[in-house]
């Protein structure tokens, strides 16, 4: 605007000095030329400017724009910043609330695996001493096993030897009840309780009332007997006198019933021992008296059956208890 100015100045300037030479016209015309090439030089550099002015206005613009997002950016990463920091914060505090429960727990867990452990050592000191226990249980099982076994045996055996008695008193029975059976009417009676024999004999068949001397019926009747009994050996004989509750008077060296029967078993074993294979040691005479009475002594006829004499036969034990020992 300026150089225009300056332009427009000259030309004024030389209009106005119209009396002046050729050579000075024309050494200005050369400088209004120079001044006019100049000036368009000027508008061009001046569109240039100010083409380049909005390029920059434009470039400012698009670049505020860029720092306005930049700022808008800035401040959301900033409030994202400060909210991550909050939460960086809650989580570290939280982390530490877990550290701290962490510690207590491996704390308290340690103390409870503390205690499992000396409940575990405990706990295995007691099996062990269960396993030696139960090794002497086992020992002691395998020696009550043998023992049962041995037992076991020895019963066997047992049973067949007591069948066997068994066999032998129901054959001792039945050759005694064929060898008395002329006296089954005249008060003797045979029979087998708990495995041994019963040879019973009233009072009329052996002796008179009051009498421990036996008849002449009455040794027939043992001398019948002693020869089955000579026959069996392994027999064990017991002799037993018995009387009713009426008192007896006593005469001589019998005072009272018990005599009576003592006297009435040991004249019935002398009688059996007359026959020389029985051995003195088989026979064990028993004086009983009133006090094994059959039935009770309330009549006459109940005390006839309670005035008795038993002779008891029964099989030795002897080979029986060893083999219990």
């Amino acid at each position: 605007m300026k150089r225009r100015i300056v332009y427009l100045s000259l030309v004024s300037a030389v209009l106005l000095a119209g009396c002046v030479s050729s050579k000075k016209y024309a050494e200005l015309e050369q400088t209004s030329n120079k001044c006019a090439k100049q000036l368009s030089q000027t508008k061009m550099n001046l569109k240039e400017a100010q083409s380049n002015n909005e390029e920059l206005s434009r470039q400012l613009e698009q670049k505020t724009k860029q720092l306005t997002d930049l700022q808008s950016e800035r401040d959301n990463f900033q409030s994202e910043s400060e909210r991550l920091k909050q939460a960086n914060t809650e989580a570290a505090s939280r982390i530490a609330a877990l550290e701290k429960q962490l510690q207590e727990s491996l704390k308290s867990k340690s103390s409870n695996l503390q205690s499992l452990n000396e409940e575990l050592l405990k706990t295995r000191e007691e099996l062990s001493e269960s396993k030696e226990l139960l090794l002497g249980k086992e020992s002691e099982l395998k020696s009550l096993q043998d023992k049962y076994s041995q037992s076991e045996k020895t019963l066997g055996e047992l049973q067949d030897k007591l069948k066997e008695k068994q066999a032998e008193m129901e054959a001792l029975h039945k050759k005694i009840s064929q060898a008395l059976l002329g006296f089954a009417d005249k008060g003797l009676n045979v029979q087998t309780k708990d495995g041994k024999v019963y040879v019973s004999m009233e009072e009329k068949l052996l002796f008179a009332s009051g009498s421990w001397s036996v008849s002449s019926e009455g040794e027939k009747a043992l001398g019948e007997l002693a020869a089955v009994l000579a026959a069996n050996p392994d027999i064990s004989i017991m002799v037993e006198g018995h009387t009713d509750n009426v008192p007896m008077k006593g005469r001589n060296q019998v005072k009272d019933n018990w005599d009576l029967s003592v006297m009435r078993a040991s004249a019935i074993t002398k009688i059996l021992l007359n026959n020389e294979k029985i051995a003195p040691e088989r026979v064990i005479p028993s004086g009983r008296g009133e006090y094994c009475p059959l039935v009770e002594n309330s009549s006459a006829e109940a005390r006839a059956k309670n005035r008795r004499s038993e002779i008891i036969l029964a099989p030795k034990t002897d080979e029986l208890l060893k083999m219990l020992e």
